[in-house]
């Protein structure tokens, strides 16, 4: 294999396109998205002397970079356009983007690009460079591309055994589709099985409308009311005549034949939640419902693993922080009025001190307020208010300050530093990395959520007897193997991330005379969104007091109010009353 040289071309500039590639069409996919690939393939070419970006668009989305059956035409024109002299490097994300069929094709496509004069270079993978830049690039070539082909085998292969289980288990390769989704026969290991995924129709797109509307925080009364104002059909009007005529019977003998379906428009809290609650959504097969809470399980393997052979609308770690919406264990992640992205305001970190509430946004009185309009519990309703610049100046302030003045001998200093590195270098942390680290994280607590249901349960005696024991014992040993390999996969990644990752505290203080306020300062050149990350570093959250005098003037006033809670370890001591 040859380096290919981009010094003497007759070009004043090297030309250079990017490709990009997922296999599933939604841009939400745990995977790296084509617009992310293009952004960071853009900004490489951008980095490089005498390099000008070719703004031509060789993307393939939802075609397998592993099946050599897949006809890609993004890629097809890329190849083309090389023979046709009309670019000197093609510039990708990685090379699993390219192709997953292993080191002879990657060689292959690598080859074809060298008779045309085309370098190949990987934003991720500095050592993957064909120019003449980098001479090792072609020794670490076929490495990396065996690896590629490695991982979609390894992926095939739980697929198929996803599968396996599945059928072996009786679960969903039989019976109706669910509502918003298409059902693909395919064949595993000579057996028939059907693979889901959304359907790209009205069904598709109710699913959808459900989810944005669920995770902005509306109510399953609230989301059907606006389904049935929209004339949206039901999953009832979905069916054909005799289908929702047996399904429509069928309900009415288990309500003891009292007929309460309603129209095929009319939307039900109750229809609206089946939906959100089912493990489908995520590409999870579902085992037997729960006779306590009626809801879909999650099929398992034998390990505690669970069992993930469908495409869903959304990933894991959406589904599981959903099913934290629903059960009120997490706010909803609410914007504020005015849709101007304040820094605490309708965020989560600004917390009211007398219900917990987050803060929202007061444009009108530039403040963040808390105004609980009825009674909750023993908490009445009440108005909190706080100025918006004096909460902003003060919690970036003591962050600061603390920061300048940390002390090397400070037990108390040196783990909140620890914490704060640790969270910097997750998020730093690669896109595929840090989506599997956070939907790990939501797996656990949804897993340790399940295993306090079981112990509650087993406590009110729905497990007596040798037959309920046996099943108790069994269903609680996968909660707790898969428990225990999420905690480990959460440590490896968050080590993994944490040793190649340092936190810059000189280089934020080196601008400006170590004054991070000064004009043209760091804080001063951040974004909202970058004092965001900054603040979530060091701090947990920040709660604001009610005013207990109008005396003294107002910062100072604000001065007393705001507590800054600072980062903290999670408390070990909560996680072993779970498994105790």
């Amino acid at each position: 294999m040859e380096l290919i040289s981009l010094g003497d071309r007759g070009h004043d500039v090297v030309r250079a396109v990017s490709y990009e590639r997922q296999s599933h069409r939604s841009e939400t996919d745990s995977q790296a998205s084509p617009k992310m690939q293009r952004d960071k393939s853009i900004a490489f070419i951008k980095s490089q002397d005498n390099w000008q970006h070719v703004d031509e668009d060789y993307s393939d989305v939802g075609l397998s970079g592993y099946d050599p059956s897949v006809y890609r035409p993004g890629f097809e024109r890329l190849m083309a356009d090389a023979k046709a002299g009309k670019f000197d490097v093609v510039v990708i994300y990685m090379l699993s983007r390219l192709t997953r069929q292993g080191a002879a094709e990657a060689m292959r496509i690598q080859q074809e690009l060298a008779k045309c004069g085309v370098a190949l270079v990987s934003t991720q993978e500095p050592f993957i460079n064909t120019s003449d830049d980098n001479p090792f690039g072609v020794a670490f070539f076929a490495l990396i591309a065996g690896l590629a082909h490695q991982e979609s085998k390894n992926k095939s292969k739980f697929i198929k055994d996803a599968f396996a289980e599945l059928n072996a288990k009786g679960s969903h390769s039989t019976g109706p589709v669910p509502f918003g989704f298409k059902a693909e026969a395919i064949q595993v290991d000579k057996l028939t099985v059907r693979k889901l995924s959304p359907a790209m129709d009205k069904t598709g797109d109710a699913v959808r409308q459900i989810i944005k509307l669920a995770q902005d925080g509306k109510a399953a009364n609230a989301i059907a009311s606006t389904l049935t104002e929209e004339k949206i059909p039901t999953p009832l009007a979905s069916l054909t005549d005799e289908d929702a005529k047996k399904r429509r019977e069928q309900a009415a003998s288990r309500r003891k034949k009292q007929d309460a379906d309603g129209a095929p428009l009319e939307w039900s809290a109750t229809v609206v939640l089946r939906i959100l609650r089912d493990p489908r959504l995520a590409g999870f097969a579902i085992g037997p419902v729960d006779p306590k809470t009626k809801k879909r399980t999650i099929l398992r393997d034998e390990e505690g693993q669970p069992v993930q052979p469908h495409e869903g609308f959304m990933s894991a770690h959406d589904w599981y922080e959903l099913q934290q919406l629903l059960d009120g264990r997490k706010p909803a992640a609410r914007r504020d009025r005015t849709g101007e992205r304040t820094l605490l305001g309708s965020w989560g970190m600004l917390q009211c001190g007398r219900c917990d509430s987050g803060l929202t946004v007061a444009r009108a009185q530039e403040s963040y307020v808390c105004n609980l309009r009825r009674s909750v519990g023993d908490e009445p309703k009440h108005v909190l208010r706080v100025t918006m610049s004096h909460a902003d100046e003060i919690v970036a302030t003591r962050v600061w300050a603390r920061l300048g003045a940390l002390d090397s001998s400070d037990p108390e200093d040196i783990e909140w530093l620890a914490v704060a590195a640790e969270r910097f270098a997750v998020q730093g942390t690669d896109p595929e990395a840090a989506a599997e680290l956070a939907e790990q994280e939501a797996q656990l607590q949804h897993v340790r959520q399940s295993m306090e249901e079981l112990y509650a349960d087993r406590k009110d005696g729905l497990y007596d007897g040798p037959t309920g024991r046996k099943a108790f014992g069994d269903t609680i040993k996968k909660y707790q193997a898969h428990e225990t390999r999420c905690a480990a996969r959460i440590k490896e990644l968050t080590a993994s991330a944490t040793t190649s990752t340092k936190l810059p505290v000189d280089e934020w203080f080196s601008d400006s005379d170590g004054d991070p306020f000064a004009p043209n300062g760091v804080w001063d050149r951040w974004d909202v969104d970058d004092r965001r990350a900054f603040l979530a570093l060091f701090v947990d959250r920040v709660t604001v007091a009610p005013a207990e005098s109008k005396s003294g003037a107002a910062r100072e006033r604000a001065e007393a109010r705001i507590e800054v809670h600072w980062a903290s370890l999670p408390d070990p001591e909560a996680d072993e009353e779970v498994t105790a």
